[in-house]
C-alpha cells in the first residue's frame, strides 16, 4: 500500500502528533518544578514512549516522503540511550529478516539459542525466565535492554563498524547536549529524568513488545493486542503489529480499518496470538513466561 498523504505530500495526522509529543515534553520540564515528582516521572515516562512511537513511524516513511525530514522528526535522544540511526538500523533489519524470532537472525528476536541457555548458570537463567513475564520485562527489562545494547554496540564498532561508530560519537554529544538542557536550564532532577524518560519509558515500550512476535511454524509470527484508544495511541497503533508487519507502509492511523479489511485479527488468531488488550496480558503472563526463551526449534533435548 502506497503513503498515505493528502495532496500536499505530507501526513498532517504525524505531524500533529510530532508537534504534540515535543510540546507536551517541553511543558512537562517547565512544571516540573511545581507538579509532584511522582507526576513528573509518569508524565516523562509516558511521553518518551509516544516519542518512541513517533520515531517507529518516521522510521517507516511517515509523515513526510523524505528520509531526511523524518529523520529530523524523529532524532531527539528524548529517553537518552539510544542514536536514532542505530534504532533505524536494526529495525529495518527486523523487517527484512526471513526468519522472525530466529535469535540469529532477527535483531528484535527476545529468544536465546540454545547453546547460549546452555552457557549460563542457575541464577542468569532464572533472570532469563524472569524476563519472559510482563511483571519482568517491565521491571528487569530496562537496564537488562540497555545493557545489551551497549554491550552489542561496542562489540560492533571494536570489529571495525565506522558508521556505528560515528553515529554513538554523535549521540552522545547530542544526549550531553539535552541532559544539560534538561538539568540545568529547565531544572529538572537527573534521577527523575532518567527514572522518568529513560526507565519507565523503555518498561512502557518494553511492554508493546512482550509477546508481539511468538515462533509458530505455518502462521503469522507477529502478534495483535486489541487495546483501548490510550494504549493504541500511546504506541500509535505499532500494538496491531501482525498488520503492521503485512504492510509497514500504512500509516498508524489506518491500521485498524486496515486490519478490519484484510482480515488481519483473523490471521494473528491463528498465528502468534490475538489479545483483548494489555490487561489480559498482565492476567495471564503477569508472572508466568508467555513462552520459553529458548528458541523452539532449538529445544530438542534442552527442556527434557
Amino acid at each position: 500500500m502506497a503513503r498515505d498523504t493528502t495532496a500536499s505530500g505530507v501526513e498532517w495526522r504525524t505531524v500533529a502528533v510530532a508537534v504534540a509529543v515535543h510540546g507536551l515534553w517541553l511543558s512537562v520540564l517547565a512544571l516540573s518544578g511545581t507538579a509532584p515528582w511522582p507526576v513528573t516521572i509518569l508524565a516523562l515516562g509516558l511521553i518518551a514512549t509516544w516519542h518512541g512511537s513517533l520515531q517507529h513511524e518516521t522510521i517507516h516513511g511517515h509523515p513526510f516522503a523524505s528520509q531526511r525530514l523524518n529523520a529530523l522528526v524523529g532524532s531527539l535522544p528524548m529517553s537518552l540511550h539510544l542514536p536514532y540511526l542505530v534504532y533505524r538500523r536494526y529495525h529495518r533489519d527486523h523487517h527484512e529478516c526471513e526468519e522472525l524470532t530466529d535469535p540469529t537472525d532477527d535483531t528484535e528476536s527476545f529468544y536465546v539459542t540454545a547453546a547460549q541457555w546452555q552457557s549460563m548458570g542457575r541464577i542468569r537463567r532464572a533472570l532469563v525466565l524472569a524476563h519472559h513475564t510482563l511483571l519482568g520485562r517491565l521491571v528487569l527489562g530496562p537496564p537488562r535492554y540497555i545493557a545489551g545494547v551497549l554491550v552489542h554496540q561496542a562489540r560492533e564498532i571494536r570489529r571495525g563498524d565506522r558508521e556505528l561508530a560515528r553515529w554513538w560519537a554523535a549521540h552522545a554529544v547530542a544526549a550531553a547536549a539535552l541532559a544539560a538542557f534538561v538539568v540545568v536550564v529547565m531544572g529538572v532532577p537527573w534521577w527523575q529524568y532518567l527514572l522518568g524518560a529513560t526507565y519507565l519509558g523503555t518498561s512502557l515500550t518494553l511492554m508493546r513488545s512482550y509477546c508481539e512476535h511468538r515462533w509458530i511454524d505455518g502462521a503469522t509470527r507477529s502478534a495483535v493486542v486489541r487495546s483501548g484508544r490510550f494504549f493504541s495511541l500511546l504506541y500509535l497503533y505499532n500494538n496491531l503489529h501482525h498488520v503492521h508487519h503485512a504492510d509497514p507502509a500504512v500509516a498508524w492511523y489506518r491500521l485498524s480499518a486496515h486490519a478490519e479489511a484484510t482480515g488481519g485479527y483473523e490471521e494473528a488468531a491463528a498465528g502468534a496470538g490475538l489479545y483483548r488488550g494489555y490487561f489480559e496480558l498482565a492476567r495471564r503472563f503477569g508472572v508466568r513466561p508467555f513462552d520459553h526463551p529458548v528458541h523452539p526449534t532449538q529445544r530438542a533435548g534442552i527442556l527434557t
